[in-house]
Order: C-alpha cells, then structure tokens, then sequence
C-alpha cells in the first residue's frame, strides 16, 4: 500500500492551531524521530498514544524487515489526516533517522499495538487495533520489507489474541467478532501448509448461547504461551456474553487439530457441560493465568463451594477456578470480591463446608464458619492502609485499603502448603 496523501501532505492554513496541539521535543532516539518526521512532514505532528497494553508509546523501535538493523514507527495525526497515521523509519548512511513511507489507518484511535511473528521469517508484524468513533474496533497488520509497508490484515474485531495455537513455530492470528444474527464468529489466521498467511479456520458459536465475546486466552493444554499439553494439543479459551440481559458469562474451550486443520471442541468435557458449569453472573469474571503458572484457568460458580448469608450490600461469592484440560481439573477455591475485584484463595479442604457471613469486626469485614460445627475459622476486613496488622495477617492492598485475614482459634490445616499471606488475588490487572 503506498503513501496516503492525507499522511504525508503539508499544512497550510492550520498552523497556529496545530501548534498548540504539538508534543514537546523528545530527547534520544524519540526526540531524532519526532524531528525526522517533522522535517518530513513540513509541520508538527501530534503524536498518539495507544490507549491499553504493553506498548503506551507514540513511539516503537524493532527491528521490522529482519535485516539485522533497528527500524522505527511512529503514530501520529495531522491536521489533514482524519485517522492515525503510521510513519516507518530507517537510519540512512549517516545514522540520521529518514522517513521511509507512511500509511493511514483505519480510526482516529489507537487502542492497542503489539508486536508479532506471523509470517516465515526474520520479519516482524505490527499488529494495530484501532477503535472508531462510534465504539467500533478495527484491526491491521502491517508488514515492513525491502522498505515498502503492506497492510495484510485489515478487519473489524471485537477480541484478538496472537498466539502460536497450530504449534507451527510462527504465532496465530486468533479474531473474535459477532456475527448479525447475534451468535460469535471465531478466525483463525496463520501460516498454512504453503507459507502462506491466510485464514484457515473458521467457527461459529450460536446464538442461542452466545450474544457476543468478552474475552479470549490461549493455553497449549497446561502449559499457556509454550510447550504441550498432557495430550499434545493447543487450546483457545473463549468467553462468551450469554444469559437473557446478555450479561452473563459461559466458556468455550476449543483446540487445533492438525489433520483437519479446523479448531474444534474439547473432547475431555462436552460444550453443554462446560456452558453449565461455567455460566456465571458476574461481568468481570473472565478465564485468566490466575496464579501466573502458565494455565489458563476457568472461573465456575458452583452452588456448593459455599453458603452465603451477607449483607445484601456486600457483593461475595465462592468461586472455584478449573483447568478442564487437566485429569485433575479443580485449581483454586476461594472467595470473589466483585467491589475490590480481588480473589482469596482458600485452602480447597474447606471447599463445601462454609457460610460466609457479616463480621461483629466492623462494616467491612466478613467471617467463614464451618457449616456442620459453625466454627470460625477464618476472618477478612478491609481497614485504611494506615491500620495496624498486629494480630493479623496483611493480604495485601485492595482499592486504596488494606486487606487484612486472620484464622479463628484452634484452626489446624491438612494442607501445610497453604499460605494465607500469599492468598490475594486482583482481578483487575
């Protein structure tokens, strides 16, 4: 794709405008871009910043054409350009940064930018996700080689994710869109048989159960990011926005296979059984790398990890995290804290003989009692981070307060491994 005019011109009439709106001057290697672009440009351009991710700069340095030499991008907007635009640079003979080519994208908004390995190659792709105006998201690859910039990919989305699924040594392009009948339409975009990069499968959730896709995680079997699985398979983890308000939440666990080339169900649990027992009711619930061990694992609500009895201010409830992957698929049970967003593990022999309770300790704390003796066995508060801790244990802090648990008296564990200093969990990350 060449250079865009609204990219690349001049302005004119809008200077003292555009002044206004310019970035102060960068030192280093940003501050050598920032001025190549300039020059380039014959004005001042206003940088963009990502909005979420690991990449939050107008600025990215890599080596993109794979030829052993450092190369730049730089997301910017002009007064004539009504998208983001995006200026590739190499150093010439001297060391002095030179614009090479630049192109438009496809909003006004740079939601997120990573970078990926999608082709054969040295080469790397910079994969942009754009949001529009009007809340919809765009997604582009461009490929940098021998100096010219080619858009591969160009695409609406709602959830990506890039991944090595096919475990063919080059990441995957995974896209999640909804379809107009309501149901989830699932991409997968890789290097085929051939080498070539193109769309191999795709699969449809129906409507009937899914109304669109709120988050997606990838995990070859137990092992997410790398290695194999138990049974040598890669799997995707979809969830789904489900339920009559189309608030609820229900998982899909898929995995590539080789021969047909297609992603197809999980054979070690059914789609209806994994729908039931991962439907739940809290929006913010989604399947993640819990304990960062490399599993992806998903959140259940089960109605008989625990009793409840609360307040009906308070917003709690016993999840159990599983890796249906695995022979033993039960991870992690404990408490959801939907208004601090965090999760408290619990030792998984308590799992089924609990009530959760409100605490004489104060507004914000809550008690665990065993359900066959009505023991206490546990006690959670959450206190201004200035309080003491002296007989209790600190979890951590939570929405600008401390997290503070102690055991009630005579608790003995089965499990030694447990660690209640080590139990918190957020959520929001």
């Amino acid at each position: 794709m060449g250079l865009l005019s609204a990219c690349g011109l001049p302005m004119s009439e809008n200077v003292q405008v555009e002044e206004l709106l310019r970035a102060p001057r960068l030192a280093g290697d940003y501050g050598a871009l920032q001025t190549a672009l300039n020059d380039w440009l014959g004005e001042s351009a206003q940088l963009k910043y990502p909005m979420q991710g690991e990449l939050l700069s107008p600025f990215l340095l890599q080596d993109l054409d794979g030829d052993g030499q450092q190369d730049a991008a730089v997301l910017y907007t002009t007064a004539q350009s009504s998208n983001v635009c995006i200026a590739f640079l190499q150093k010439d003979a001297a060391g002095v940064w030179q614009v090479r080519q630049s192109i438009e994208g496809l909003a006004d908004t740079v939601d997120n930018v990573r970078l990926a390995q999608l082709q054969d190659g040295a080469a790397t792709q910079l994969v942009v996700g754009y949001l529009a105006a009007q809340g919809d998201s765009y997604l582009a690859v461009y490929s940098y080689e021998n100096g010219t910039v080619n858009a591969i990919l160009e695409q609406s989305y709602e959830q990506y994710l890039v991944e090595d699924i096919t475990g063919g040594g080059n990441e995957d392009l995974i896209l999640m869109s909804t379809l107009e009948d309501g149901g989830v339409q699932i991409e997968l975009l890789t290097v085929d048989r051939d080498g070539m990069f193109q769309q191999v499968a795709v699969m449809g959730l129906s409507a009937d159960k899914f109304s669109g896709c709120a988050a997606v995680a990838a995990g070859p079997g137990a092992l997410r990011r790398a290695g194999l699985g138990a049974d040598g398979k890669r799997y995707l983890v979809l969830d789904g926005w489900t339920g009559l308000s189309g608030n609820n939440l229900a998982t899909v666990l898929l995995y590539f296979d080789e021969e047909s080339q297609q992603m197809l169900p999980a054979e070690q649990i059914s789609t209806s059984e994994l729908y039931n027992a991962s439907l739940r009711n809290v929006s913010t619930l989604v399947s993640r790398d819990l304990d960062g061990d490399g599993i992806v694992e998903i959140p259940t609500q089960p109605d008989e990890a625990g009793l409840l009895n609360l307040s009906q201010s308070r917003r709690m409830d016993f999840i159990v995290w599983m890796d249906y992957t695995s022979p033993e698929p039960e991870k992690s049970f404990g408490l959801l804290d939907e208004e601090s967003s965090c999760y408290i593990e619990l030792p998984a022999e308590w799992e089924g003989n609990l009530m959760l309770t409100d605490s004489a300790e104060g507004e914000e704390a809550v008690e665990l009692h065993t359900v066959d003796e009505g023991k206490l066995v546990l006690t959670m508060r959450l206190v201004p981070s200035s309080e003491s801790a002296a007989g209790w244990t600190r979890l951590g802090v939570v929405a600008s307060r401390q997290m503070q648990a102690k055991f009630g008296p005579d608790v003995v564990l089965k499990d030694q491994s447990y660690r209640l200093s080590r139990s918190l969990y957020r959520l929001n990350g």
